[in-house]
């Protein structure tokens, strides 16, 4: 019972948390809440899974299933990619629309690799199909592939022994001399350099740094943090998103990140200190039971949390899914008799369809809501009246206030109104979250701040300050600064 109780009170505690995160403390409720309702329904598959035990031959052959599905399609949108318009562009897919694009068909292939580790089977089958399947791995270049494989071997060696450590020093082996490859630092190394070349014109892939610009991801999250006033370094900047705060703080326009690349740093950035805790205490819960009971599923799950570790798969759907499903099977045991008609298990389920239907409902409000001022908004653009403009983008400003397309539209909506300082309010605004993109727009807003006779040079003599604080690169400061030379004779932060 005490692996059933304490892994649901983690779990729902957690929720609670990212609930207040999202409800209180989030910059953009609209994206926050879309993410809070997703995480709702991965706790509820969490719980479904902890009160119905599926033998792993089952979730085996299913999984395989879809992988060879998903292969199918891949091989196919190569040889015939106008037959599949569908496939988005997004990296949060497996399959892309342009070949050779990034993609984590790898990090797919690793949960099958894993699978087969754990339970070979028919040993005539399983080599030649874990060979097939490493090397799909090693030429998708999934770092965090290689790394949830080789913490998977590890934790078998340590748990099951015999012939996992001489598989665990094999993988190993080959790893290294696969990232080697890849490896831009390595490129003067003519034996690499060669394999490099082949590998750029038949895959498609360029060489990479080592750590994959990883060294600039994680410290910017720290960095992202230390901005935050009190109420969001306790509590976060609410699901989804981290952008704001990332944007604002990056120290290059090219390497900033609109995600962390790892779920514990996403938990503690988005959502608050103590919600980390708590997802820490579950997966704590879920390995020390999957451990003890020796349950194959522990290691699958092992897979993911350490691919969770260095990039971003656990914001795709299917694999976060696929690992709280994981969560609730490894703690079954073989002769699992699990207390579904409890109290406390009937008070859990009530609970968890109560924040899946409060959290949906928000998404679903808040969605349309907007959706109906965007449409108020374009009738009332065509009309003359400034007030009823003024009035709908306030209201949208309430649901999603940094979006940097909505605030320049809007404010080309007050400028062809003449509302010059409506205008130069909502592009200022870029400024609180994203002081790259408001750089791009300050030689037009100072422009708009003539035509109201604004004393150009008190103003960005005003501003100084604030320029001081953003984390420009030398070549922005240059920039900034032949904007003030350009509009007032001045600089505007030193370089």
């Amino acid at each position: 019972m005490s692996r059933y109780f304490y892994s649901s009170v983690s779990i729902f505690i957690f929720l609670l948390l990212l609930f207040l995160s999202t409800c209180l403390f989030s910059l953009n409720f609209l994206r926050s809440s879309s993410l809070l309702f997703y995480w709702s329904v991965y706790v509820g598959i969490f719980i479904v899974s902890l009160h119905y035990y599926v033998p792993f031959t089952y979730f085996k052959a299913g999984i395989f299933v879809f992988f060879l599905g998903v292969v199918l399609l891949y091989i196919g949108h190569e040889l015939f990619p106008s037959l599949f318009p569908f496939l988005s562009v997004s990296p949060y897919q497996f399959v892309l629309r342009n070949g050779g694009g990034h993609n984590h068909l790898g990090d797919l292939a690793g949960i099958i690799l894993s699978v087969l580790l754990i339970s070979p089977g028919s040993l005539y089958f399983a080599i030649p199909a874990s060979l097939l399947i490493f090397g799909l791995v090693a030429i998708s270049f999934s770092k965090s592939a290689f790394l949830g494989i080789t913490v998977t071997l590890f934790a078998l060696t340590l748990i099951r022994k015999k012939i996992y450590a001489a598989l665990f020093a094999f993988v190993l082996v080959i790893s290294v001399v696969v990232i080697a490859i890849y490896t831009q630092e390595l490129s003067y190394n003519p034996t690499i350099s060669n394999l490099q070349k082949i590998m750029v014109q038949r895959l498609h892939l360029n060489p990479k740094p080592l750590l994959s610009v990883r060294d600039i991801y994680f410290p910017q999250v720290i960095r992202a943090w230390q901005s935050a006033p009190l109420e969001h370094s306790l509590f976060g900047f609410g699901s989804g998103n981290y952008i704001y705060p990332s944007m604002k703080t990056g120290v290059s326009t090219d390497l900033t990140p609109t995600e962390t690349h790892n779920i514990l740093l996403s938990v503690f950035v988005e959502n608050g200190i103590l919600t980390l805790v708590w997802f820490i205490f579950f997966c704590m819960i879920v390995l020390y039971w999957g451990i003890k009971l020796n349950n194959p599923a522990i290691f699958i799950f092992i897979y993911l949390l350490a691919n969770f570790q260095t990039d971003f798969t656990y914001t795709i759907p299917f694999f976060i899914s696929v690992f709280f499903f994981l969560a609730g099977q490894s703690l079954h045991s073989s002769s699992t008799n699990i207390p579904r008609h409890s109290i406390f298990m009937k008070i859990g389920i009530f609970i968890l369809i109560l924040f899946i239907l409060i959290s949906g409902l928000n998404w679903g409000y808040q969605h349309n809501k907007k959706k109906s001022l965007d449409t108020l908004l374009t009738r009332a653009s065509k009309s003359r009246t400034s007030q009823d403009l003024t009035s709908l983008i306030n209201n949208l400003e309430e649901i999603t206030p940094y979006q940097e397309n909505e605030l320049v539209y809007w404010s080309s909506l007050q400028e062809n109104r003449k509302n010059y300082s409506e205008a130069v309010r909502l592009l200022e605004k870029l400024s609180v979250y994203s002081p790259r993109w408001y750089l791009l727009y300050l030689p037009h807003q100072l422009e708009l701040q003539k035509k109201m006779r604004v004393n150009i040079k008190k103003y960005l003599e005003y501003r100084k300050k604030d320029f001081s604080q953003y984390f420009y690169t030398s070549t922005e400061k240059q920039e900034l600064n032949e904007v003030c030379q350009n509009a007032a004779e001045m600089n505007c932060i030193s370089e």
